[in-house]
């Protein structure tokens, strides 16, 4: 159990609703600007990524487990979608709730929530340290509550915690329990937008990336959130379903679209990818990277973490979530914020 696993952050079985008819996809590379064509396998993985580390004992495996069968689910319910046919209550439970999964078990997803968590700490020692008094008080307070006194002084606590002399390491679990917090959250929030399966025609196709829930805000808005008015969140399901997130209320239905419009959701889902964007055909790929203007790493990060007051008494620390690229129907150039 403490040999590396490979885990997926973009599941195969998701990737392989893409593929070409060999079972493969054309990826392009945006970090080493490269087309390749590779088996889902060997795409959008990270080792360990899911994996508990306990102190002393084997990795525990079994989130990466529980993701399998949230992705099991997801893959029968996208099987259940039948143009004209309204799919049974926990179908579209089964795609809200992986949605939720997938907006939140990226490797960059666990990095800010490891910055947030490090920097709170950070933030609690320092507090700590304003003064030897305090730090003697929280000091006494953690040997009431644990029984275990700190064979320190407050005096040497102050000096480490000022001199930088203690390093914060965070754990694999704070990413851990909000990837479940957070996907809880979103499909809830899900539930209250109006639900809208678009269907791609023989001629056109959706391609997916290593990002695939892309939400796009109204041109011109700054805000980046699932429930700002006006804002449509998309995710590829195939080659030819794509799902259309929008507007509040509770209506389901299936809808049409011409190549032009394909070709704009197509455009948002490259500006949105990290680092891979895949599809089965390479000229379509390649049309998609050129058009978009994804051919190098977006230098905006996706989440920023900010310091919005702070002082002796206490701080506060807000996430932003970053505006990107965005592209909108008959626009002819993109719209960047």
């Amino acid at each position: 159990m403490n040999e590396p696993r490979k885990h997926h952050y973009v599941p195969v079985c998701y990737q392989k609703n893409f593929a070409n008819a060999q079972g493969l996809l054309w990826v392009y590379d945006r970090e080493f600007v490269r087309y390749k064509e590779l088996h889902p396998k060997s795409i959008c993985v990270v080792k360990d990524l899911y994996a508990v580390k306990p102190d002393n004992a084997p990795k525990d495996q079994r989130v990466e487990l529980v993701l399998s069968a949230v992705d099991g689910l997801f893959a029968a319910a996208v099987r259940e979608l039948v143009p004209g046919r309204r799919p049974r209550p926990e179908t579209l439970y089964a795609i809200a709730y992986f949605l939720g999964i997938q907006y939140s078990r990226l490797p960059s997803y666990a990095k800010i929530i490891s910055a947030v968590y490090k920097t709170s700490v950070e933030e609690v020692m320092r507090l700590m340290s304003v003064n030897v008094d305090r730090m003697k008080s929280s000091m006494e307070r953690y040997a009431q509550a644990t029984g275990e006194k700190l064979d320190v002084t407050p005096e040497s606590m102050v000096e480490a915690v000022r001199g930088g002399h203690l390093k914060v390491e965070i754990t694999e679990m704070p990413f851990i329990a909000q990837l479940f917090e957070t996907a809880e959250t979103v499909s809830d929030t899900l539930r209250l937008v109006s639900w809208e399966i678009l269907v791609a025609n023989r001629q056109s196709g959706f391609i997916s990336c290593d990002d695939p829930v892309v939400v796009v805000p109204p041109r011109g808005v700054v805000e980046v959130g699932f429930l700002v008015p006006g804002t449509v969140t998309y995710l590829p399901l195939t080659r030819s379903l794509c799902l259309r997130l929008g507007g509040v209320g509770h209506s389901f239905s299936y809808r049409d679209i011409d190549r032009q419009t394909v070709r704009i959701i197509n455009q948002n889902i490259a500006a949105h990818s990290e680092r891979f964007m895949m599809g089965p055909v390479r000229e379509q790929l390649e049309n998609v990277v050129l058009r978009s203007g994804s051919t190098h790493p977006e230098l905006t990060a996706r989440f920023t973490l900010e310091t919005v007051k702070q002082d002796d008494s206490g701080s506060l620390q807000m996430i932003v979530q970053n505006t990107r690229r965005y592209f909108y129907e008959g626009v002819a150039e993109r719209s960047s914020f």
